[in-house]
């Protein structure tokens, strides 16, 4: 009886550190186009078990004419508001470079990259 518990509970375990069907790993990337980098500050709330809910944020620079991956979560597929998975979005001006508003939903276009959904956000204009 002890060894079918201990089964079930390491299953129940590899169970909870699955991924819910209908949520595919989804990609949140930033594009500059512009001729200047372009530096910004994202942060999410991230949920622990310990400490709660606590606010995380990070610091990118965008190179001109590229981009880089914010964050890479597990996303509903039929997610209509992408902007909501960022609590902040704070980008520093850049002279002579017009800004997007990544609050805007139809500031982030949804395509696809290696199978995996993506909501891009181009920084300028």
């Amino acid at each position: 009886m002890k060894k079918l518990m201990y089964t079930f509970l390491v299953f129940s375990l590899f169970a909870a550190c699955l991924p819910m069907s209908g949520s595919p790993m989804t990609a949140f990337i930033v594009k500059n186009t512009s001729d200047k980098p372009v530096s910004f500050t994202s942060s999410v709330i991230k949920m622990s078990q310990s400490f709660g809910a606590q606010e995380v944020s990070n610091s990118f620079t965008v190179k001109p004419h590229d981009s880089i991956i914010v964050r890479q979560t597990y996303f509903k597929k039929d997610g209509t508001n992408p902007q909501k998975w960022f609590s902040k979005f704070d980008i520093s001006p850049v002279d002579g470079v017009e800004l997007n508003d990544p609050q805007l939903a139809e500031n982030w276009k949804k395509g696809s990259k290696d199978n995996v959904p993506t909501y891009t956000f181009t920084i300028n204009k």
